[in-house]
């Protein structure tokens, strides 16, 4: 039983260390958003989730790959393992991908 009690505490760090790796990864696309063409910065909030959304899909095909993320985690310093894990915890449709909704969702539970 205390087995168990450690492996949640386990996966709630994991999580929470993601979470915090996934919030500055789009902090650093939001400090990008200046330089994106078209950008007004009096948008709804909405409007900016979208903006840096797209900066995070730089190839611009409507979802977020694991080598999008991957890229974006190691500008961030971390390790290609934690894109994977990310990947993991936030693709709710395991399609391998992040699409627009699956990064708002976990925008709105952190944020």
């Amino acid at each position: 039983m205390k087995e168990i009690g450690i492996y949640v505490l386990v996966v709630d760090a994991q999580a929470k260390r993601l979470k915090t790796i996934m919030l500055a990864a789009a902090e650093l696309a939001a400090l990008r958003l200046k330089d994106f063409p078209g950008t007004n910065h009096k948008g709804t909030e909405t409007d900016q989730r979208d903006r840096v959304f797209r900066l995070l899909d730089k190839n611009g095909d409507g979802k977020i790959s694991i080598e999008e993320l991957t890229e974006v985690m190691e500008e961030l310093g971390a390790p290609g393992e934690d894109a994977r894990e990310m990947m993991q915890l936030l693709d709710s449709n395991s399609d391998g991908s992040l699409s627009c909704d699956e990064f708002h969702m976990f925008q709105e539970q952190v944020i």
